[in-house]
């Protein structure tokens, strides 16, 4: 019987203590955000001067963080609208909002007619309307390969 009655009290003990555990919320403490984001899927951006049409930039998504300059993209292309058109592929990359310039990441790929420029990063200036690199370029052409 005292067993019984001893079990009765630390079980109850037990549910108290539970319940004192589930039911704590402390009013002083407030959860912020470290890192605010927004992000979008299939982001397309065009830009123009005037009436025409300098390039698109599209993306399977985007994360623009609150009060930042930049756009993360991901899974991106960039269509140049030169003659001839300037197609740019890559899994990564960031476009500056006040510049208007585009960095693309992970295995660029840059075509030309039927010439492919590959290489690992490449910048896209959009003032200047130049492509860049300082990584190695290897070109594939249906005639040619140089690495």
């Amino acid at each position: 019987m005292i067993k019984n009655k001893s079990f009765q009290i630390l079980s109850a003990i037990l549910v108290f203590g539970i319940l004192i555990l589930l039911g704590y919320n402390e009013r002083n403490v407030k959860i912020l955000p470290s890192y605010r984001t927004s992000s979008m899927k299939n982001f397309h951006l065009t830009h123009k001067e005037g009436s025409e049409v300098k390039w698109e930039l599209s993306a399977d998504k985007a994360v623009l963080p609150i009060g930042n300059k930049e756009v993360f993209l991901e899974s991106l292309s960039l269509k140049i609208n030169r003659t001839p058109e300037i197609f740019l592929t890559s899994g990564s990359g960031i476009y500056e909002i006040d510049k208007g310039n585009i960095t693309l990441n992970k295995n660029v790929e840059l075509n030309i007619k039927e010439t492919t420029f590959t290489a690992d990063t490449m910048k896209y200036n959009s003032k200047d309307e130049i492509i860049t690199t300082d990584d190695k370029i290897k070109f594939n052409g249906d005639n040619f390969l140089i690495e």
